[in-house]
């Protein structure tokens, strides 16, 4: 059964200085300190393994990864996805196969 400690939070918010959509994933969303702001904390990124680089993720990681915390205006908020927390399995990726190595190779001769 999922615990509360395996809740994370995506969320959309408008970047106004580059015009554009924002996505990150967070551990804590809650009221700010500061009056009209939503405060993000604990930033995660999934792609820990840099096995594969996806593209939004990498954006994220670059723009967040010492980011303590962020306060965001509530107007900029499109959206707060709640979801339960899943392991990246990159086995499971359907563009991904399996490729031999040296041993499996030999040992089919």
């Amino acid at each position: 059964m999922a615990t509360k400690k395996d809740l994370i939070y995506r969320v959309r918010f408008l970047d106004k200085p580059q015009g554009q959509a924002i996505e990150a994933t967070v551990r804590n969303v809650e009221a700010s300190a500061l009056p009209g702001l939503i405060c993000l904390k604990n930033f995660v990124f999934k792609d820990a393994t840099k096995m594969i680089i996806l593209p939004e993720e990498e954006a994220a990681s670059k723009r967040f990864r010492l980011t303590e915390s962020l306060h965001v205006p509530y107007h900029h908020i499109l959206f707060v996805e709640e979801l339960w927390e899943e392991p990246v399995d990159l086995r499971n990726l359907p563009f991904l196969k399996e490729v031999p190595t040296e041993k499996d190779t030999s040992s089919a001769e």
